[in-house]
């Protein structure tokens, strides 16, 4: 087995919320980076926008740490948004119902579409 695919994410500080981009695969070997990256964003009690339109794969690990993150910002009084599912994401997160936990929108608001 080869390693993981890599994980980056970068945050943006914006006016009115918090976006936080995913790009790669979200699986039980990357799952931590998220969280250490993450977690303080939602726990900071803002309205915060994972922007999931570069996350290519998520596994059972990576729904979980979407699932915490989102309880976590519930906790601070915060929110989570989840924004531009790829398919294959969006289909993984609706076949386990979880597109009723999750706030999910089409684009990373304050973008252009292009």
């Amino acid at each position: 087995m080869g390693e993981p695919a890599p994980l980056a994410i970068t945050v943006d500080e914006r006016a009115a919320e918090v976006v936080v981009s995913v790009v790669g695969q979200l699986d039980f070997g990357t799952t931590p980076e998220l969280l250490r990256v993450a977690a303080p964003v939602v726990d900071s009690g803002r309205a915060v926008v994972l922007d999931l339109g570069r996350l290519s794969f998520c596994d059972s690990s990576g729904l979980s740490a979407l699932v915490r993150l989102h309880k976590a910002a519930v906790a601070a009084a915060g929110t989570l948004t989840l924004a531009a599912l790829r398919p294959q994401v969006g289909a993984t997160i609706t076949a386990t119902a979880l597109d009723r936990l999750f706030t999910i929108v089409d684009e990373v608001p304050g973008t252009d579409s292009r």
